[in-house]
């Protein structure tokens, strides 16, 4: 194919190619690749699109159905499905009815009222204005495929309770290139000469993994005057934007620019990915540092202060239970106390019973009296003493020296910081960033993340630590990555709006994906042994289709899970890995089996065996709803989520 293509480029007559005239459609031709296989393709002028590669009659049929012509409306290149030979995919869901039951059923049409105007304004195709307002509940999956990208996903949104006015197309000036239109960039990248052409086919795969689709480029080279924030459910291309942005500043000749996230793993996929965007831009590859956020920190840390000796969980557990079992913390459960450390104190970085006091418990719903408050503090100052005596810091003490290092007037080594999955910023690294922003360029901060995948931290008002993104906060509403079915069953466990401390909301309607797949499988067993097999067979179908192991994950809440994930794997004689939920976080397959979504295992029993009130036990099911969203949204294009019965509570949502 690509020699094909090649040769194309260099000798537009095709000589050798056996070229043959479409007759049914105007300027449609085909090349043969091979015996069997031709490229469509599609020539106008001093143009030659390359439209389609596929069998012999196949391609035929393809090209029969199709015309090449820009929007009336929008200006924008579009290839329309002709009307008439798709009228088959679209038989009314009265007549499927009529054959099938004896009285017929009425369906809600939900684009019968809209004008001409309302259709053209979001580039759908004169041909199909009538199409598209007869289109019933049971034809729109079929109207949808046959349309261009941007008029389904309008009609989607609209149909799903969004406005069609928020997807009204960009309409070019008379005599702009067709080609060149935001929206005829979703489908064409048009080349100068063979040697671009070559470039863009030796590619690889990696580096299409990293295209950046015309609709989030707005966000990536914006120069924003204060902090920004993009946001979208998974899958919506939040971490190619926030790559995109850093390689973007690093252009600059006088940036010097940190892109990171939460973890090491994820650090250095972002690493990869970078340097494949800046192979060709060596200066502004020099200008960009990728590391997770603790690991910048502790780096920067070390260089200014010494290298800090970091307290772990082990040192504070026994801090607290030497207090408790030296008369303090009376009426607190050690697990109590130690959440609280972590979540409040330690997070905050409080030094004193009345900062204690004064500290918002958004997320920690038990409520402390003034005799509470001050049995729990004796506890943490305690373990205060006793960390400083050992010479131990925590990671949050790190972050807080250093922000008020940055505060004093401190020169950091970055004018720009790009934080990827933001969502899960701890307090500690959201107030360090905001002295980053304070002391730096107004665009000095960019966020992308999901308030959905929030798992790590208990939220919080970024606004009142400095990180004002108000005004400066875009959605992306199109998921590249996961099938429109499995989007639709992980959506399905949590709200359609979702709303930060700060009062920014983050809607999940609306948001489409741009490809379909089969139906999540959800199974319940009578025992381990029976889901384990149920699995395996699973695990074996999908590497029969030809779905590499290191495509494939299976996903386990915790560590005493790991056992059954592992029975399944070796029952498949399968090299699969079994991660917990929160290691796959920001991660990918493209198929991903959730195992032991047993009652008692999600939510997690120990969580809830320290719950205060009813709204300590909301708080954590809101949680272990978005970790499992997490691990369901790490699958593109299958996804199993098993069990013993009764089963998790959250599958009912799930299967709804």
């Amino acid at each position: 194919m690509k020699i094909t293509a090649f040769d194309l480029a260099q000798d537009e007559s095709g000589n050798g190619l056996s070229l043959h005239r479409v007759e049914a459609t105007p300027g449609f031709w085909t090349a043969r690749v091979s015996q069997d296989i031709r490229i469509v393709l599609h020539k106008d002028g001093g143009h030659m699109l390359l439209a389609w590669v596929g069998h012999h009659d196949e391609a035929y049929r393809w090209a029969e159905r199709r015309k090449l012509v820009p929007h009336e409306r929008t200006g924008a290149m579009q290839l329309v499905e002709i009307v008439e030979r798709t009228e088959e995919r679209l038989v009314s869901a009265e007549t499927l009815y009529d054959q099938a039951a004896p009285e017929p059923v009425a369906f809600h049409r939900p684009f019968a009222n809209l004008s001409d105007d309302d259709l053209l304004n979001v580039g759908v195709p004169r041909d199909w204005l009538d199409a598209v307002r007869a289109a019933d509940e049971a034809s729109v999956d079929g109207l949808f495929d046959a349309l261009p990208d941007e008029a389904a996903e309008a009609l989607l949104d609209f149909a799903t309770g969004g406005k069609l006015q928020d997807h009204v197309a960009v309409q070019a000036s008379p005599g702009t290139d067709p080609f060149a239109h935001p929206d005829a960039q979703r489908r064409f990248r048009a080349v100068d000469g063979v040697e671009e052409l070559k470039a863009a086919l030796d590619a690889p795969f990696a580096q299409w993994a990293v295209f950046l689709h015309p609709a989030q480029r707005a966000p990536v080279t914006r120069a924003w005057n204060g902090p920004a924030r993009v946001s979208g459910s998974a899958g919506t291309g939040k971490t190619i934007v926030a790559l995109h942005r850093a390689v973007h500043l690093a252009r600059r000749p006088e940036a010097r620019v940190l892109l990171t996230t939460f973890s090491k793993p994820l650090a250095a996929s972002l690493a990869s990915k970078a340097a494949l965007m800046t192979e060709a831009l060596p200066d502004a590859r020099a200008r960009l540092t990728v590391r997770a956020i603790d690991q910048a920190a502790h780096d920067l840390y070390t260089k200014l202060f010494g290298q800090p000796s970091l307290a772990i969980a082990a040192q504070v557990r026994s801090a607290i239970q030497a207090a408790m079992e030296a008369g303090l913390g009376s009426g607190h459960s050690a697990p109590f106390l130690y959440e609280e450390w972590d979540e409040l104190v330690d997070a905050w970085g409080l030094h004193d019973a009345q900062a204690y006091a004064a500290v918002p418990r958004i997320g920690r719903r038990t409520r402390l009296g003034p005799k509470q408050r001050e049995a729990a503090w004796a506890v943490f100052a305690f373990v205060r003493d006793r960390l400083a005596a050992r010479g131990v810091v925590t990671i949050a003490d790190v972050y807080g020296r250093l922000a008020r290092w940055a505060m004093d007037g401190g020169r950091l080594p970055f004018t720009h910081v790009v934080v990827d999955e933001a969502q899960d910023l701890s307090v500690a690294q959201a107030r360090f960033l905001a002295a980053v922003g304070r002391v730096d360029s107004a665009d000095a901060l960019f966020f992308t993340g999901d308030l959905g995948q929030r798992i790590f931290h208990l939220p919080f008002s970024w606004a009142k630590l400095g990180l004002d993104v108000r005004g400066r906060a875009q959605l992306l509403k199109v998921c590249y990555r996961t099938s429109h079915q499995i989007r639709r069953a992980a959506d399905r466990l949590l709200t359609p709006e979702i709303v930060d401390q700060d009062g920014i909301e983050e809607s999940r309607r609306g948001t489409v994906s741009v490809f379909d797949g089969p139906d999540p499988t959800v199974a319940l067993f009578d025992d381990t042994a029976l889901e384990a097999q149920a699995v395996a067979d699973w695990l074996r179908a999908r590497l029969e289709e030809g779905v590499a192991a290191s495509e494939l994950v299976v996903l386990v809440r915790g560590q005493q899970q790991f056992d059954r994930g592992r029975a399944a794997v070796k029952a498949a004689a399968a090299d699969v890995p079994v991660m917990t939920m929160h290691a796959a976080k920001g991660l990918e397959f493209r198929a991903v089996a959730v195992m032991a979504l047993d009652e008692d295992v999600l939510p997690d029993p120990e969580r809830l065996s320290d719950i205060g009130d009813m709204a300590d036990l909301e708080a954590i099911q809101d949680a272990e709803r978005h970790l499992l969203y997490v691990a369901a949204t790490r699958a593109r294009d299958h996804l199993m989520l098993s069990g013993v019965a009764p089963g998790c509570e959250f599958l009912d949502d799930v299967m709804a």
